[in-house]
This record gives C-alpha cells, structure tokens and sequence, in this order.
C-alpha cells in the first residue's frame, strides 16, 4: 500500500514543490531584475534637487515671501523630459528650458547623457548604464542628440546661457541673461538645470526672483527663500569639506549677486539699464 499509494504521493508533491520553487526564483529574479533597473535610471525620472517656485515654505521659517509663487519657474538637475512634463503639467503657458550646462551633453533614448557619465570621468554605474543602453560602455557621440532637439520632441521652448558658479561671468553673458529674462511673456514657464541643478541653477534663480521682485523684498530674504526651496545658499561663503570651491571663488559669488541687485535697484529707478555699462562704472569707481 505504501509502495502504490504513498510513494507516487510524496513524488508529485516534491514535483509541485519544486515547480513552486522553480516559480519563485524565476519571478524574484524578474522582480530584482526590474528593481535594480528602476533604481538605476531612477535619477533620469526623479530629478535631483527639483523645486519649483510654487512649492511650499514652512510657515515657522521667518522670510519674506512676497512675490514669490508669481515667478513661473523651476530648476533642478538633468532629467528625462517625460518626467518633467508630468511634473509641470499644471503649466498652461509655454516652457522653456534653460540650459545652463557647459559640460558636452545632450539625449540618448531620451536619457541625460549627464547620467551616462558622458561629461566627466564614469564610474561603474555609467557603464553599467551605458552598456543598458547602447550596449556599450564606449562613449558614443553619434547616438547623441542635442538637448534643443529633444525638447523639440516634447514641445518645449529651448535657450541656451552661459554663466558660471566659480567664476565672474562676463558682462557679455549677463546682458544676454538680463535681455532674456525682459523677452519672456508673462505666462511662460522657465525651467532652469545645470549639472547638479545646484550653482549655476540657483544663482540664475535668484537673479530671476531680483528681477521681479527687488527692492521691494531685501536680497537678504530672496537668497533665504531660494535656499529654503532648494538651492545652494549663496551668502555662505564657508568652504566645504570635500567641496570644489575655494573660499576666493564663494565670497565672488557673494559679491556678484549683491551687485547685481544693486544695478537692478538702480535699473528700476531709472539708471543704467545695461548690466556691463552700470558695472564698467562700478570698476572705474575703485580704480
């Protein structure tokens, strides 16, 4: 009786167990496959250091909020353009993206090339990343597009700047800068990225927020409340452990954002309307 009913039992339910078994590995190893893969492509959907100028600041923190939220804009780090369109879908108006990158980068299957590693020395996840993607871990620039075209694709405005967190911009650059900020439409959204969405984000930021809003908000609190959404806090001038600043390089920093609120000031009462001419006379003045 063992022999023909017990036996014959215990066999199928090892064969099920098995099956199950079998079963298990498979789907865990699909579901860790796909896990790994989100994770790893998870900055190109995230975003780093995103904010928008409508996020909200606690009500403890003591800053001038005036104006503020009438600023249509955004900034973070490099990010696939589906992303960021979901993240702006309330937007009605245009967006433009601001491009403030001067490392080479640009598209690859809609991913940031600045994500791939393609703009500094890559580490084993931009390989790994790069080999997902183009099944190698060569740097390929044919399979690049330029970040206008890509924004094309998504309908979205395009305008590249130049300007620098490390070192004074030249007065060429911030005129550009000043007229492109006079030419945009009141119901155009501005989204602005660097590399990390830090530096040069947060000071095209913040020169954005004096624009609209001085004198009427002190320059004080338009740095306060940019740092308190997201960005780097351009009156600390302390030099971080590990950081690429020199303390020289953050206290120019410092001293270009205060200028530049003062010529704007001066530039709302009537002055010199011409970054590089109210500036030229500032330098004249120390000679």
């Amino acid at each position: 009786m063992a022999s023909k009913y017990g036996l014959p039992g215990r066999v199928k339910v090892s064969t099920l167990l098995k099956k199950i078994s079998l079963k298990k590995v498979v789907f865990g190893g699909i579901g860790s496959f796909i896990l790994a893969l989100s994770l790893l492509f998870f900055d190109a959907f995230y975003g780093r250091n995103f904010r928008s100028m409508e996020d909200k600041i606690g009500s403890t923190q003591k800053v001038d909020l005036r104006g503020l939220q009438d600023i249509h804009a955004s900034g973070g780090s490099p990010t696939c353009f589906t992303s960021l369109k979901w993240k702006l879908r309330h937007v009605d108006g245009p967006i433009i993206i601001v491009d403030a990158m001067s490392e080479y980068h640009g598209f690859i299957k809609s991913i940031p090339t600045a994500l791939l590693g393609y703009h500094k020395p890559a580490k084993f996840k931009h390989l790994v990343r790069r080999f997902l993607l183009t099944g190698s871990t060569d740097v390929h620039p044919e399979l690049v597009i330029s970040e206008e075209e890509e924004a094309k694709k998504y309908d979205l405005g395009y305008r590249k700047v130049s300007i620098s967190s490390t070192f004074i911009s030249s007065d060429e650059d911030i005129d550009n800068i000043i007229a492109f900020y006079d030419s945009i439409p009141e119901n155009t959204w501005l989204h602005f990225h660097c590399s990390h969405g830090k530096g040069r984000t947060s000071l095209m930021l913040v020169m954005l927020d004096t624009m609209k809003n001085a004198p009427q908000v002190s320059l004080e609190d338009i740095v306060k409340r940019q740092h308190l959404l997201g960005s780097e806090n351009l009156f600390n001038t302390e030099v971080w452990e590990n950081g690429t600043y020199t303390k020289e390089q953050l206290e120019n920093r410092k001293k270009f954002i205060e200028d530049f609120y003062a010529f704007i000031c001066q530039r709302k009462a009537g002055g010199l309307q011409k970054w590089s001419d109210w500036h030229q006379t500032q330098y004249k003045r120390v000679q």
